[in-house]
C-alpha cells in the first residue's frame, strides 16, 4: 500500500506541474517533461477540456485523467489495478501548461513557430515555491492550448511533441472496469498547490 501511495504522489506532483488545455482543443501528443538532469517521456490526450496524460518512471506507469464535466481527477496505477480519485476544486489543478488566471503579470513578447505551429510567445511572472516565478510560454492559437513552457530558475521545461489533430476515444478519459479505489484524502488538500 505504501508503493500505491508514493505513485499516487508522483503522479499528483506531475498533475500539478503542468497546467491544462482549452475546453475545444482536441490532440494527441508526446510530451517531454525536463526537470534539471532529469527527462520524462509522457502522452497527453485532450478531448473537450478533458486530459489524460500518461507517464512512466520506476515505479511503473501512471495515468492521470481530469474530468471538469464531472468535477473529478484520477490517478490510476494500471500495475496495481487501482485508482485515486480527488475533487477538481474551483479551479482546474496545475494540469498542462496553461498560463495562470493569477499571473502576477503576463506579456506577449513575440511570435515563433514551435514544433510546426505558429505560436505567441508570452513571458509570464507567478508565485512559485520559492518566490516570484518567470516563465516564457508558447501559445498555439489553433489549438486553444499552450504547447511549450520553459522556467529557467527551476530548470523545468514542458513541450507537446509530434501533436496530432485527432478526435480522441471516449475510453481515455473514463476509469477502466475492474479497478479497486484507493483513498486519497492526503492528496486532496494538495491540488489547489501551483505546483
Amino acid at each position: 500500500m505504501k508503493k500505491s501511495f508514493k505513485k499516487i504522489s508522483v503522479g499528483l506532483l506531475m498533475l500539478l506541474m503542468i497546467a491544462g488545455p482549452a475546453a475545444a482543443a482536441q490532440f494527441a501528443a508526446e510530451m517531454m517533461i525536463k526537470d534539471g538532469d532529469r527527462f520524462v517521456p509522457a502522452k497527453i490526450y485532450v478531448q473537450d477540456g478533458k486530459m489524460r496524460q500518461e507517464f512512466n518512471d520506476q515505479a511503473g506507469q501512471t495515468i492521470t485523467i481530469v474530468r471538469p464535466d464531472m468535477k473529478v481527477v484520477w490517478i490510476i496505477l494500471p500495475q496495481e489495478r487501482a485508482y485515486a480519485e480527488l475533487p477538481l476544486g474551483r479551479k482546474l489543478p496545475g494540469q498542462f501548461i496553461q498560463i495562470p488566471a493569477d499571473a502576477l503579470s503576463k506579456r506577449l513578447v513575440g511570435k515563433e513557430t514551435v514544433n510546426g505551429y505558429e505560436s505567441e510567445r508570452y513571458e509570464v511572472t507567478v508565485r512559485g515555491g520559492r518566490g516570484l516565478e518567470k516563465q516564457t510560454i508558447w501559445l498555439v492559437p489553433k489549438l486553444e492550448t499552450p504547447v511549450k513552457m520553459l522556467c529557467n530558475e527551476r530548470k523545468f521545461c514542458v513541450e507537446y511533441r509530434s501533436i496530432k489533430e485527432v478526435i480522441q476515444a471516449d475510453r481515455l478519459f473514463n476509469l477502466p472496469p475492474g479497478y479497486k479505489k484507493l483513498e486519497a484524502t492526503n492528496f486532496s488538500s494538495r491540488l489547489d498547490s501551483p505546483y
